[in-house]
């Protein structure tokens, strides 16, 4: 769009909107060859696996066989300023004054065959020798969900 098209425009969005699809593991199939607790047999489909240690030292906590497809349309993302105006953080809105980023949850979010399983594991990865895990709660989704609000992500000092 030209300047001088631009510049005829009024009343634009201060951010940005996402739509999009994530799929994991499409074809399935353990991360090279390694036993992950699952059949990855001949036509047998494996999901991909996020693990995160929140302590140095600690266990991890593992979302495994992660596999299916999320959609969603109309995901926004800007900045907003929180200072003294803002009524929703009572008397602590004032201190902090700083921007933070709004993420405005999509309408609609539609899951085809997604499901994963949320896990406690001694490692990150199921090939190490002292591999232990502890399988905690197991889901499948299909279909539509209606999402509404915003998640802020506030700055933090390093």
């Amino acid at each position: 769009m030209s300047d001088q098209d631009l510049s005829g425009v009024s009343g634009q969005y201060g951010g940005m909107s996402l739509s999009g699809d994530v799929t994991f593991n499409e074809s399935g199939g353990p991360l090279k060859g390694e036993a992950v607790g699952f059949d990855c047999g001949e036509g047998e489909r494996c999901g991909a696996r996020i693990a995160a240690q929140l302590n140095q030292g600690g266990g991890w906590i593992v979302l495994d066989d992660l596999q299916g497809t999320f959609e969603f349309m109309g995901l926004t993302l800007a900045t907003r300023l929180i200072n003294g105006d803002d009524t929703g953080f009572g008397g602590d809105a004032g201190d902090f004054n700083r921007e933070v980023i709004e993420i405005g949850l999509p309408e609609t979010a539609r899951f085809t065959d997604f499901s994963y399983t949320m896990a406690t594991s001694s490692t990150a990865r199921p090939g190490d020798s002292d591999f232990r895990q502890v399988d905690r709660l197991t889901v499948e989704m299909g279909g539509d969900m209606t999402l509404d609000g915003n998640a802020l992500v506030f700055p933090t000092e390093p």
